[in-house]
């Protein structure tokens, strides 16, 4: 069963759950439910219900509680303000309203109503991000995976009559991105590439830090189109996002390979065939996607 995602399109009366949700720099993911009966503060300070890292929040940096039939932020003196959709707030704004963006200093936040699977869609990635088996840096799970039980995911699918397909997921000219905004820039680009890719994917979907900018997202389940499907969304989400938030004049995008695995083809040369479809990703233009059988998907501007 398809595990339904945060911002989604959902059945009609499905999303019930009031929820504000960092959408853009350093503490994305984040997020808090509001209550009527209950206010939730937003600032650095480790008594706020919503937390944020971010310098540029105060340590009590807003309020938002129910008043007058909705959920309406009130800026708490902040530093570098508080703004709805692009407008500041002083002292009490508007009600919110589904898809409402709310910034704390430079921290966008969104405010949604969501369903229960989709909440509990949120709150898995971010244990699995903290999970104590994860690479350090990025919170994904680390190439022993690929040693350790991989293999047995394999038997699995092939005594199930299921498919398998590795999609490669790589950075384009990450190498320009350290040297114009610096090392430290570049470590939050590959934390926030990270949870973009991994909340975009169901629970049983893997995904594996391979090496330096390169991700290795493993489908269950999923033949080489649908491979491609998922990589192409992926695609997108990550052109989509708001890197300039994160450092002004920011662009990501990725390129990515994908294969399906072969009944009895050992993990190496199936990863070797996802690999190659990158590298073609990469010779044709980048930012794009290459299944394995040679067919290019979703081919985007070319990254400069």
């Amino acid at each position: 069963m398809k595990t339904p995602r945060v911002g989604r399109p959902h059945r009609p009366g499905a999303a019930t759950i009031p929820l504000l949700r960092v959408v853009a720099g350093p503490d994305v993911l984040r997020f808090a439910v509001l209550e009527k009966d209950k206010e939730l503060e937003i600032g650095r300070d480790a008594e706020c219900a919503l937390r944020l890292a971010d310098t540029s929040v105060s340590r009590r940096h807003a309020r938002v509680a129910w008043a007058e039939g909705g959920f309406r932020v009130f800026d708490l003196r902040s530093r570098n303000g508080t703004r709805v959709n692009g407008a500041p707030v002083r002292g009490e704004g508007p009600p919110m309203k589904p898809g409402d963006r709310l910034e704390a200093g430079t921290v966008l936040l969104r405010f949604d109503l969501v369903s229960l699977a989709e909440l509990l869609h949120l709150r898995g990635v971010l244990a699995r991000l903290a999970a104590s088996d994860r690479d350090p840096l990025t919170g994904l799970l680390t190439r022993t995976y690929l040693d350790e039980k991989l293999p047995a995911l394999l038997e699995r699918s092939a005594r199930k009559g299921r498919t398998t397909s590795a999609v490669f997921v790589d950075l384009d000219r990450f190498k320009r991105i350290n040297d114009r905004f610096g090392h430290a820039t570049g470590d939050d680009v590959l934390r926030q590439v990270s949870r973009v890719v991994l909340f975009a994917l169901r629970e049983r979907e893997v995904c594996v830090r391979y090496g330096g900018e390169e991700l290795l997202v493993i489908l269950e389940n999923a033949n080489e189109a649908r491979g491609a499907t998922v990589a192409e969304r992926l695609r997108h989400q990550i052109e989509a996002h708001d890197w300039p938030r994160l450092a002004p004049g920011l662009a990501v995008t990725i390129s990515c390979g994908v294969a399906e695995h072969q009944p009895g083809e050992p993990v190496r040369p199936w990863l070797e065939r996802a690999d190659a479809a990158l590298y073609a990703a990469k010779r044709g233009g980048r930012n794009r996607v290459v299944t394995a059988a040679g067919r290019p998907r979703g081919k985007g501007k070319r990254s400069k």
